[in-house]
């Protein structure tokens, strides 16, 4: 699959990040995007849910959130 692709990106500050690697690398995505498409109908059970934190982030960054769940 990485054929597939021209590079692959490993931001330094998420190595060695442990547990919250995914949210790290979500917020990465976040900062170098304009838009931020997710799978999320916003009735999280749980406040820590990682599609949630990501969402949440993206609003406050201010980027284009679409959810395909709408």
């Amino acid at each position: 699959m990485l054929k597939s692709f021209e590079d692959t990106y490993y931001p330094e500050k998420i190595r060695g990040s442990g547990k919250v690697v995914y949210v790290k690398r979500n917020f990465e995505m976040i900062d170098h995007s304009r838009f931020c498409i997710v799978y999320y109908n916003g009735n999280s059970t749980t406040s820590k849910s990682g599609t949630r934190i990501a969402v949440d982030y993206a609003v406050k960054k201010e980027r284009i959130v679409f959810s395909v769940t709408e």
